[in-house]
């Protein structure tokens, strides 16, 4: 899931790779501010000209840290850096670990955060979403266990990691494990894991059967794998909107998020990044706000 900087350099070069030699498009699309967006925006961060993002780069492709430790590159850093010029401030982005993400926004250290962040219920009693993707799932496994199949009982009994705070955790505990009870199966095993490095060396080592990931990630992950890895889709996955999570009470925040979302989708420019980091399946038809609840998927 999310692979952190150390690990990340280890796996590339196991496959003789460095995130220096992979080469991305550069963004030349002039993008003009929106004056009335701009004057909407809180006033503290008018005054500073900055928004304060946080972030967990280290999950390929969403956001991951270039050579230099540095930049952040990724569908997401292109997305925000789109956004701050809509509304006519810097982005200033920080990274920590996923799990202080959310609480970071509600404390209001940061203003808002973004790492491919799924909504949901739960989450939408604490923060608001700024929606912009789907988000699918699918099973990783390595590539020489061929007991794992497309039917879901087929991971009944299996050892599965989940790294805590996820919403993976929630697909197996309240999914997958109570499927094959229902069907006179074994529950699946679970190692909760305290990262995605944690979670991906487990598998890379044999001491766990599968993992849960974002489909999205597939690509990248497979990429850097030291062993060969293999994903399947099966019935059961669920399927997310993905969204900039904000304070609830930060309203302007997120009207100003969302407007200008919806600018870049009327001249090109979110199809534009979608598309040029091979995410066209999970593109959104329109942003919206904490559209778990607002707008529900069928």
């Amino acid at each position: 899931m999310r692979i952190k900087t150390s690990l990340l350099h280890a796996i590339l070069l196991c496959a003789g790779l460095t995130l220096g030699s992979v080469v991305y498009a550069a963004d030349t699309t002039p993008i003009a501010m929106d004056p009335t967006l701009h004057e909407q925006l809180p006033a503290n961060i008018k005054t500073r000209g900055v928004i304060n993002l946080v972030t967990d780069a280290h999950y390929p492709p969403c956001e991951v840290f270039a050579d230099d430790n540095k930049t952040m590159v990724g569908f997401e850093p292109d997305l925000w850096n789109a956004i701050g010029k809509v509304l006519g401030v810097g982005i200033n982005p920080v990274s920590i670990d996923f799990a202080g993400l959310i609480p970071g926004v509600k404390s209001g250290r940061y203003d808002m955060a973004m790492e491919c962040i799924s909504d949901s219920l739960e989450r939408e009693k604490q923060v608001t979403f700024v929606n912009y993707a789907y988000a699918t799932n699918e099973v990783y496994t390595l590539a020489n266990n061929h007991s794992i199949v497309g039917d879901p009982l087929s991971l009944c009994g299996l050892k599965v990691g989940v790294q805590s705070g996820t919403d993976f955790e929630h697909a197996i505990s309240d999914i997958f494990s109570p499927n094959c009870v229902k069907n006179s199966k074994p529950a699946i095993k679970v190692t909760t894991l305290p990262s995605a490095d944690a979670v991906l060396l487990a598998l890379y080592a044999g001491r766990i059967d599968f993992v849960l990931n974002d489909a999205a990630a597939a690509a990248e992950i497979k990429k850097v794998a030291p062993h060969p890895i293999r994903t399947v889709t099966m019935p059961l996955m669920p399927k997310y909107y993905l969204g900039i999570v904000v304070k609830p009470d930060n309203q302007a925040l997120a009207q100003s998020l969302l407007g200008a979302l919806k600018i870049l989708w009327a001249n090109g420019e979110y199809a534009r990044i979608m598309k040029k980091w091979d995410l066209e399946p999970v593109m959104l038809e329109q942003p919206g706000i904490n559209l778990f609840t607002t707008r529900p998927m069928q």
